[in-house]
């Protein structure tokens, strides 16, 4: 059975999607429905009430309110049972708007930490903020897209530092292969993601083949994927905050030659950049 890969509501503003979400387990036929699936964004979620046990990555994960839920790109999950009393806050958010530093933050945890109970001290702020971001969203006004945008942004670094109060094990990693993989990704940035593997195995040194060993055992994605991914997410971000055309964005990102750039971007999302950018303008 092929495991369904969901792409993001098409309600979505500037790559954002929010909605409050009640009485979840009241009706267990929709529950029931969802069966083990995939998305190719970030999901987060705030339960304010109730209790949720879900499957990711053939883990049982158990949530209390009141809990955060993150699920990266590309998780198996599903959810196993839903409190009749279940209720809180559903939210998507296309890759390339989460920062880099939170992205690291998020991307290195285990399961078992991707869900992290919200002490009494956080629950205010983090409600109040979630509670307007959804507001936002729901509200038609001027400016909507930067509001939603901004609302966003706080709230993830809400996000990063509920998990960093709680000194979770967020980056703790222990076996080698995930300390490599960790290592790596720390190396790429806007002015290494061209290199060729070999350059980020000679900084680690070790084999290029053991790096993609590596990284292929951490992630299932190889070396060049990641490189690629790095690549693409800045120039979404490019294409998203600035109006510089893609010629210029090809050459800030180290392109000699933009149409190689501009096949290489639809190759890889599916979609030329205009394309991209256009679906995000108001």
């Amino acid at each position: 059975m092929k495991i369904p890969i969901y792409n993001q509501n098409s309600e979505a503003v500037g790559g954002i999607f929010i909605a409050e979400l009640s009485a979840l387990g009241k009706d267990p036929e929709t529950v029931n429905t969802l069966g083990a699936h995939r998305h190719d964004f970030y999901v987060f979620f705030v339960l304010t009430k109730g209790k949720v046990i879900m499957k990711c990555d053939m883990t049982d994960v158990k949530i209390s309110a009141p809990s955060i839920v993150i699920i990266k790109p590309f998780q198996i999950h599903s959810p196993k049972f839903v409190s009749p009393d279940a209720g809180g806050y559903y939210m998507s958010a296309a890759p390339f708007l989460v920062p880099n530093n939170c992205d690291s933050v998020f991307q290195n945890m285990k399961i078992e930490d991707q869900v992290n109970k919200v002490s009494k001290f956080q629950k205010k702020e983090l409600f109040e903020t979630v509670s307007l971001l959804h507001r936002s969203f729901e509200n038609t006004c001027s400016h909507k897209t930067p509001i939603v945008n901004g609302l966003f942004s706080t709230l993830i670094y809400r996000f990063v530092n509920i998990y960093s109060d709680a000194s979770q094990s967020a980056s703790e990693l222990k076996n080698q292969s995930a300390v490599i993989y960790s290592n790596f990704k720390k190396l790429i940035s806007d002015s290494t993601f061209l290199e060729t593997p070999s350059f980020f195995a000679k900084k680690l040194n070790i084999t290029t083949s053991h790096l993609n060993y590596c990284v292929n055992i951490s992630t299932g994605k190889s070396v060049t994927y990641w490189l690629q991914n790095a690549m693409i997410l800045e120039a979404q971000r490019l294409l998203y905050y600035t109006d510089n055309d893609v010629k210029e964005i090809a050459f800030k990102l180290g392109f000699e030659d933009h149409t190689y750039f501009s096949r290489l971007f639809k190759k890889i999302t599916g979609e030329t950049a205009l394309t991209f950018r256009l679906k995000f303008r108001e």
